[in-house]
């Protein structure tokens, strides 16, 4: 039974030299904000470099998504909530409707394997259920960028251990609930 919600993919041709690519693109992401620590021109703020790094690595600005996610997650965000010093994940699952759908009413179909969830056509009556995870993420629980290498640029090695750490964070928090909603015990 598979219980991981989210994964770093890594297949295809070089999936982290795609990452790396990214990061270059996208590197006024990670620029350092007034009052924050920062070396090189890039911010040292842990929840900043994480958020940064998560959202290069995910849709839409990855495509194709350097972090990948369960059939049943329908949408995985993370904020920094004004004045908190936490990250905020949220996880939107796929979910049974909460209470008995009548006849004539769809709910979500099973896509194939590997695709997501689907509601069913725009023309048909549906009662899709949704559970939504918010997952906060001290900042102690995420790695202190270095400086870059590069001037402006971050580095790839921050970036991936900051993903690790999200990607980690994630799967502890929501296995129980995908494990429940998957059939498991």
């Amino acid at each position: 039974m598979v219980t991981t919600m989210v994964w770093i993919d890594a297949t295809g041709d070089n999936p982290q030299e795609r990452y790396g690519e990214r990061l270059r693109r996208w590197r006024q992401s990670f620029a350092g904000a007034g009052g924050e620590p920062q070396a090189g021109g890039i911010t040292l703020d842990r929840l900043r470099y994480a958020l940064a790094a998560w959202e290069v690595a995910t849709g839409p600005v990855a495509y194709p998504p350097y972090v990948r996610f369960h059939p049943r997650v329908l949408d995985a965000a993370c904020h920094r909530p004004e004045d908190a010093r936490v990250l905020l994940t949220v996880v939107e699952l796929a979910a049974p409707p909460p209470v008995p759908v009548p006849d004539g009413w769809l709910t979500w179909r099973d896509g194939e394997p590997g695709r997501p969830f689907t509601a069913p056509p725009y023309d048909a009556r549906a009662a899709l259920g949704a559970l939504e995870l918010r997952i906060p993420i001290a900042e102690d629980r995420l790695p202190t960028p270095t400086r870059p290498e590069a001037e402006g640029l971050p580095n790839l090695g921050d970036a991936q251990a900051a993903l690790e750490a999200l990607v980690a964070e994630i799967n502890t928090a929501a296995a129980p609930f995908l494990r429940d909603l998957e059939g498991g015990a």
